[in-house]
């Protein structure tokens, strides 16, 4: 959702205009993983004019994303609740506020994009590792199946089965009194 400025400009100073503005997208790709969004809130929003054409944006947002653990791959909810916040000097060209890189990303001109605002402070507040539990022991070597949780029916991994075929040879010429090699 986009939100013209102007009408906050055009409030008096230390004035302040607030919204509540669901957000519209459903995924979010952190770095080429595309995560669900299981619960999402409405962003709240405020907008403070201060002296001049300076503003103050303050953002509110409770976002729960769906992704998968980074050693077993079991899906974890991953809650992102964060508060930012925002000063915009409105006197300042086009080109002024793309060389400050943090509002060049969510406004252009007079207009606020919402959804790419959350979505840049989602990237900042992502989790860098996410894993399902604190002793998460990951995927079992050569089962593909996930090691040590409850159900899973493998809390050891057992022999590699490739080596079957191997460990005959050695069991018959163990039991025919050969020497082990």
């Amino acid at each position: 959702m986009q939100i013209h400025l102007s009408e906050a400009l055009g409030l008096n100073e230390e004035a302040m205009k607030c919204y509540t503005v669901p957000l519209s997208f459903d995924t979010f790709d952190y770095f080429g993983r595309i995560c669900p969004i299981e619960k999402k809130e409405p962003v709240k929003l405020a907008i403070l004019h201060k002296k001049g054409k300076k503003l103050l944006i303050t953002a509110e947002v409770h976002v729960t994303l769906s992704v998968s653990c980074d050693r077993c791959l079991r899906e974890v909810s991953v809650p992102l609740d964060f508060d930012s916040e925002f000063e915009v000097d409105m006197n300042q060209t086009e080109e002024e506020r793309i060389r400050n890189l943090e509002e060049a990303a969510f406004i252009e001109g007079y207009t606020l994009d919402v959804d790419r605002l959350v979505y840049g402070e989602m990237l900042v507040h992502m989790p860098m590792k996410v894993l399902c539990r604190e002793d998460c022991r990951g995927l079992d070597e050569g089962h593909g199946t996930t090691s040590g949780h409850p159900g899973s029916g493998r809390d050891e991994a057992g022999p590699d089965p490739r080596m079957a075929v191997i460990r005959d040879i050695f069991q018959k010429a163990n039991s025919n009194g050969d020497k082990e090699v």
